[in-house]
């Protein structure tokens, strides 16, 4: 999967580089009730953002059989997401 700079973030690629090295399958840009979710992992919807989270996204996502989780982006750039590897 190509990962480019026009359609993602940096902390958006560096979240992909780091699934794909380490052979997580994933989906990106996925849309689920017209709301795009940035990844696709299992059942679970991951958010890399830098704003405050959007509660009724989440009840959507939860609805839909999906647990939410979100990362800052400086959460990514510090590599703290490799806690849950």
């Amino acid at each position: 999967m190509k990962i480019n700079k026009r359609s993602f973030t940096k902390a958006e690629r560096k979240f992909a580089r780091f699934l794909q090295e380490n052979k997580i399958p994933f989906k990106t840009k996925v849309k689920i009730k017209n709301r795009e979710i940035d990844f696709i992992v299992g059942n679970y919807a991951i958010e890399i953002d830098c704003h405050e989270q959007d509660g009724s996204k989440n009840e959507m996502l939860v609805r839909e059989g999906f647990i939410p989780i979100h990362f800052s982006n400086k959460e990514i750039k510090n590599n703290e997401f490799n806690k849950f590897s």
